[in-house]
């Protein structure tokens, strides 16, 4: 089981907590927000725990985007910044537009000295069909060997999969163009809620993600994202002593993305 933690980078709180979760918990994984004016000095942070599969979380829905909003003028809202509402970031963008920023997220990303494991999304944009063709374009452009693929039943299988039902024809589409992109990908993906542990046992062998979003609350996180206290929660069931013991007494080994791509 790979256990990502996305939005590396979105502060530095943030950023300290995922790198906590890794060294004193059980997260093996994070993704990194390509487009946070800080990223270099969090990017640091992860020498500590040079073990952790590192992948990039392109974004389209936080913060402003690394071209002007001139070059990208679909993608921003009046202030410059991107749409935070994610289907609406979705429904506007230029694929063309999208792409341009994508590439520059991925090139600052690496001129970092970051090797990505994989290619994932920030509130899972790149679920979007014409947007899942442009992920896999560039991963394969750049080398990265996997890319995070959601399914009709990874959906079905959470506690309230009804949330998602607009989605759900997107991630059939979506789950079929991974499919036959030659990219490596997990058997299934889970998010972390409270049945985390009982959702497990249902499961067939095979290699596994769950994300999460783990974090320390800052100021700057208050003005950025919604989830806020939910991230500090987080944080400490991933270092807990139950969730290690639960994982051990189910059997699971835990994983990079490296796993993956052998």
């Amino acid at each position: 089981m790979i256990i990502n933690a996305d939005d590396f980078g979105l502060t530095a709180g943030v950023s300290r907590g995922i790198v906590r979760a890794i060294s004193a918990g059980v997260v093996t994984s994070t993704s990194i927000m390509g487009n946070m004016p800080d990223l270099a000095a969090n990017i640091e942070l992860l020498q500590s725990v040079p073990e952790a599969g590192l992948g990039i979380h392109l974004t389209l829905s936080a913060g402003r985007p690394l071209l002007g909003a001139s070059h990208v003028p679909s993608l921003v809202n009046n202030e410059g910044y991107f749409f935070r509402d994610s289907r609406l970031a979705v429904r506007r963008a230029e694929t063309l537009e999208v792409e341009k920023e994508w590439r520059a997220q991925v090139e600052r990303v690496l001129g970092l000295g970051v090797r990505p494991t994989h290619v994932d999304s920030h509130h899972h944009v790149h679920l979007a069909p014409r947007l899942m063709h442009l992920a896999v374009k560039l991963a394969k452009e750049y080398g990265i060997p996997c890319i995070r693929r959601l399914t009709v039943r990874d959906v079905w299988r959470e506690s309230h999969p009804w949330r998602h039902a607009l989605v759900l024809p997107d991630i059939a589409i979506s789950q079929y163009i991974v499919l036959g992109s030659g990219l490596c990908f997990p058997r299934g993906v889970l998010s972390l809620h409270e049945h985390f542990l009982a959702a497990l046992v249902r499961l067939s062998p095979g290699i596994y993600e769950v994300y999460c979003h783990p974090g320390k609350v800052d100021d700057a996180l208050t003005k950025v994202s919604s989830l806020k206290y939910e991230r500090e929660r987080e944080l400490e069931y991933l270092v807990s002593p139950e969730l290690r013991e639960g994982l051990q007494r189910l059997g699971v080994k835990l994983a990079t993305y490296r796993d993956v791509a052998q």
